[in-house]
């Protein structure tokens, strides 16, 4: 039985920790240990909202990992996610994909390690979703999508078919990608917009259809 630590506990990791009891291989291949303090420390107030019989163990860079340790990363910025989880990482610490047992995940999908892939997600035929990628509820993957690693999807988006996400890639609520679009490297795509063909690298798109800002 391995011990699972979530990294961050603001909002996204509470979730998490419901989310992850949903999940495949939860109390058979692993049991929920705690949480880390990840890029921001919490007033106390929002350490009381925790649950009440999970610790909080330290944060990422004075955690002693232990040998039984595996690591989730419940952080949704995408350029804070990879720092964190390259700090684990660098220490020998072990991430596994927590996939929800009511998502949809068709066989034919490839899975990188330290996926998210959270409650009534539906990922279609041959996507590939890269390493240390976050998928909120109610998210929908198209077939032959392409999304890369330490890319976060909030709830509700709609990523189309063909369509290429890039790494460290956010996309905000309800955001629809159309068919054989493109979101290149570190481009945010915020809440509701509607990309119709190509974000530019780092760009930041609003709107319908979705124009930099």
């Amino acid at each position: 039985m391995k011990n699972l630590i979530i990294i961050g506990t603001g909002a996204f990791a509470r979730e998490l920790f419901w989310h992850a009891q949903q999940s495949i291989g939860f109390d058979v291949d692993w049991r929920i240990k705690g949480f880390l303090d990840g890029d921001v420390k919490l007033s106390a107030e929002d350490y009381a909202r925790l649950p009440e019989d999970v610790p909080v163990l330290g944060d990422v860079n004075n955690y002693e990992i232990c040998a039984d340790d595996v690591f989730t990363c419940a952080v949704g910025t995408p350029k804070a996610r990879k720092v964190l989880c390259e700090k684990i990482l660098s220490r020998g610490g072990e991430f596994i994909n927590l996939v929800s047992e009511l998502a949809y995940v068709m066989p034919t999908v490839k899975l990188g390690r330290g996926v998210i892939i959270s409650p009534h997600t539906d990922i279609g035929d041959s996507a590939v979703i890269g390493d240390f990628v976050a998928t909120n509820a109610m998210t929908i993957i198209g077939h032959d999508v392409t999304i890369g690693n330490f890319s976060c999807i909030m709830p509700h988006a709609n990523i189309a078919g063909w369509s290429k996400i890039g790494a460290e890639v956010f996309i905000g609520s309800g955001a629809i990608i159309v068919p054989k679009a493109k979101v290149d490297d570190g481009a945010t795509v915020g809440a509701g917009a509607v990309v119709l063909k190509r974000v530019k690298a780092g760009a930041k798109v609003f709107g319908n259809p979705a124009i930099e800002i």
